[in-house]
């Protein structure tokens, strides 16, 4: 039945199948909450740190092979049976790299070394993961956001028993950390099957000839999620080196929150992505149009639902993470007040990989992340995790006005 429903209103399951994908971020948000319960407001704040780092960490595991997939089987269909095998080969030497990078660079920003050994374990969930969404992108690409909802979901569904499990029975802070290592091991070799039954073969292709193709076409993009990943991580981590352990928790609360809050443009981004791919070489006066209307519908949902957000943000916070976690709530404001701007970058980015707008798009997202680093380290010292919501706000601020100028003047080019 469902794929009669799938073949007659794809447009419909499509909307429906990646719902249920960004929807199933909350059982990651529910994970977090869980922890929170079980965990001190220190040792949340060391997981929440070692999740940042490794988190940005795993966007150079990707090198940019993930929005490439989307971008280029969303184009041609057979692009994924043909290149994907040297995807997964290139991809190898990027995670090498991305574990030598997190080996090197931990120690220089703490000295913890409980931090230090799970920055490690959570690098190796990382790296599985990183290729997870690389394997995302190619079933996007091919509009089978069916495969994807079963794989994303089973992925999170798994981490939020095995995590649950593990604090449960009181291995605290390692436990976890073990947890989504084991997790995405088990999804690794379920999503290879899955995989096979799509596009064949899915061993990794060492052609070196074609690997320099590949990195050339998503190395921009690569530089682009890196330089993206650290622009929305770079204040825990810039927090958890200026402040105590327990704020980095009170924060990383408040912005679980919101991030949750960005699921819907997620969605609308997912489905933008391989279409407006599409109507850029073949018809732009419809790719203006389709994102003239997903902006201004997701800016306008971001105001709706960020003031909704700022009303009931104290009673909010505490449900969610407890009263330990009350402090968060300040923080959550500001976020909240300007979540229409991270709603709105959510559509631009899709429209900016669709026109190929890669470099423009790198270089405009390394402006947000200097403007985030440099408010960061002069609002932190002295407003503490509200300066760094502050900063998180106006970045994205300036972010949003670059991309659309940009965009702008790449769909006026003949």
């Amino acid at each position: 039945m469902l794929e009669r429903l799938r073949a007659r209103y794809p447009s419909l399951a499509n909307a429906a199948y990646a719902t249920l994908t960004a929807g199933s971020a909350a059982l990651l948000l529910v994970l977090l909450m869980i922890a929170a319960r079980f965990l001190s407001a220190d040792d949340y704040g060391r997981f929440a740190w070692a999740f940042a780092l490794t988190t940005i960490i795993e966007t150079v595991m990707d090198a940019g092979l993930g929005q490439l997939s989307v971008r280029a089987t969303g184009r041609d269909k057979d692009w994924a049976g043909g290149a994907f095998g040297n995807v997964l080969g290139l991809k190898l030497v990027w995670v090498v790299v991305g574990l030598a990078i997190l080996v090197i660079v931990t120690p220089i920003l703490k000295s913890d070394p409980r931090i230090i050994k799970l920055c490690y374990l959570m690098g190796i969930s990382s790296a599985v993961r990183s290729y997870l969404l690389t394997a995302r992108g190619v079933l996007q690409g091919l509009g089978r956001f069916d495969l994807e909802a079963l794989a994303v979901v089973s992925d999170r569904v798994l981490l939020l028993v095995a995590g649950t499990a593990a604090l449960w029975f009181g291995y605290g802070l390692f436990g976890l950390a073990f947890a989504f290592v084991g997790a995405r091991l088990i999804m690794l070799v379920a999503v290879t099957i899955l995989l096979r039954t799509v596009i064949g073969h899915v061993r990794p292709v060492f052609n070196r000839a074609s690997w320099r193709d590949l990195q050339t076409a998503a190395l921009p993009l690569g530089l682009f999620m890196i330089a993206l990943n650290a622009y929305t991580l770079i204040d825990t981590v810039i927090l958890g080196v200026m402040r105590p352990d327990a704020e980095v928790g009170w924060y990383a609360a408040s912005y679980r929150i919101y991030d949750g809050l960005t699921y819907p443009p997620s969605i609308i981004a997912a489905l933008l992505t391989p279409r407006l791919s599409y109507l850029f070489v073949n018809d732009r006066p419809a790719h203006r149009r389709m994102l003239m209307l997903g902006l201004a519908g997701s800016m306008t949902l971001g105001v709706v639902l960020g003031g909704l957000a700022i009303l009931v943000a104290g009673p909010l916070v505490t449900l969610l993470f407890g009263s330990a976690y009350a402090p968060a709530a300040v923080s959550f404001r500001v976020l909240a007040g300007g979540a229409f701007l991270v709603f709105g970058t959510w559509i631009l980015h899709a429209a900016a990989i669709s026109t190929n707008l890669d470099r423009r798009l790198l270089l405009t997202t390394v402006v947000g992340l200097v403007s985030n680093v440099a408010l960061n380290i002069v609002m932190i010292p002295r407003w503490g995790i509200e300066g760094a919501a502050w900063a998180t706000v106006v970045a994205e601020g300036i972010t949003v006005v670059l991309l659309f100028v940009q965009l702008q003047r790449r769909l006026s080019e003949p």
